[in-house]
């Protein structure tokens, strides 16, 4: 009984590390979020929209439409503010990034940026020689796709990084960013958290908890 119960503890103890493992291992053999160009709603200020054929392009997460449904071209994000695909919802960050909106309380939200891992899928195809990757001269400017994925057994090295809208501010979900916007009340509950060997700032399941610390207007 004793052994049985040692063999159950090892197994729970085990599972957030195998959780971090698959997450580490995240793949895809698109270079784009969504199989196929989406009709989107694109987010303008003052409750303004435009709709498109959009996507979003796993290199650097950013914003992509179709042009005479054939041509891609990646979008001015400058007057963006984000973008609507059916039941998903993708925030622009303060650069052309967007990130994708995983949960949300009030007008607080936890964003994650999926990315190609480019340092990784170059050490895999042993310096990059035939990426198949074009590179985009100017934002705006015109590139055609070939249509084809990166067809291996592996697909595309994928990498999250998570961050916070905080009314409208956008930071990098970290302790020292985070901190500083922990209501008073709440420091010593957030620092207890801290501590707490089975919370992580890799796991989004972690970091929606995060809500709770936070001013809600």
């Amino acid at each position: 009984m004793k052994k049985l119960f040692l063999y159950l503890m090892l197994f729970c103890l085990s599972l957030p590390m195998m959780a971090q493992q698959q997450l580490g291992d995240k793949r895809t053999h698109s270079i784009f979020a969504f199989s196929d160009f989406k009709d989107a709603k694109v987010l303008q200020p003052f409750g303004r929209y435009t709709t498109a054929k959009a996507n979003i392009l796993l290199k650097n997460s950013t914003l992509c439409f179709l042009q005479d449904d054939k041509t891609v071209m990646e979008a001015y994000v400058d007057n963006v503010l984000g973008v609507e695909f059916d039941t998903v919802t993708y925030m622009r960050l303060d650069d052309n990034q967007m990130g994708k909106v995983i949960a949300k309380k009030g007008y607080n939200y936890l964003l994650c940026v999926t990315t190609i891992n480019m340092s990784k899928l170059y050490d895999e195809r042993e310096g990059g020689d035939n990426l198949p990757f074009f590179e985009i001269t100017d934002v705006g400017a015109f590139f055609e796709i070939d249509g084809q994925a990166f067809e291996s057994n592996k697909g595309y090295p994928l990498t999250d990084k998570y961050y916070f809208s905080i009314q409208g501010t956008i930071i990098p979900a970290n302790e020292t960013q985070f901190k500083k916007y922990v209501r008073p009340e709440m420091k010593s509950a957030f620092k207890r958290l801290m501590n707490d060997k089975f919370w992580s700032w890799s796991d989004p399941a972690s970091l929606a908890e995060l809500f709770t610390y936070l001013p809600e207007e």
